[in-house]
């Protein structure tokens, strides 16, 4: 019995070829192509619904408080709010903040009103950047607008304008 070599057309050995690896590799390539801005959409979309979620609570917050005290928290008075929002909070010359990973929450300074800031959607990777501010005016308290920045990328810009034009996201 004679045994066939490799350069007769069989092969000893199982092994994946070098065009059946590029394809493989290519396949990954194009559903990580397709997949990753719907990830990153999603991701932006989730702490956008986490600082409407917070933003609403202190809003909610402050009218609690008007309706003990006959007036809305000022900018400064953030403590004295019954609320606990996760963050470390601060104080600087423009009022008490509350500092959270992605988010900077702090009153308006605009006077009296139930108009309260999640100041400023940043990237901690570029320099504390601001991309983009959530605020409920006082005319209508029940809901939340977002103003873009030039920081802002396609998908903030996108979920910003759907925030304004529906109310939601």
């Amino acid at each position: 019995m004679q045994k066939k070599s490799s350069l007769s057309g069989h092969l000893d050995a199982q092994a994946f070829t070098l065009i059946e690896l590029l394809v493989v590799v290519l396949i990954i390539g194009i559903l990580a192509a397709v997949a990753l801005p719907q990830y990153q959409k999603a991701v932006e979309k989730a702490r956008m619904s986490e600082a409407i979620t917070i933003l609403r609570a202190i809003a909610n917050a402050n009218q609690v408080f008007y309706l003990a005290n006959g007036r809305y928290a000022q900018y400064y008075e953030l403590e004295l709010l019954d609320i606990d929002v996760p963050g470390t909070v601060s104080s600087d010359w423009s009022g008490d903040r509350i500092q959270t990973k992605y988010f900077v929450y702090s009153p308006n300074a605009q006077g009296e009103g139930a108009s309260w800031l999640a100041l400023a959607r940043h990237v901690p990777q570029n320099g504390e950047k601001e991309v983009y501010y959530l605020y409920i005016p006082s005319e209508e308290p029940n809901r939340v607008k977002c103003v873009r920045l030039t920081g802002a990328n396609a998908i903030q810009r996108k979920l910003c304008q759907k925030l304004n034009n529906n109310g939601t996201l």
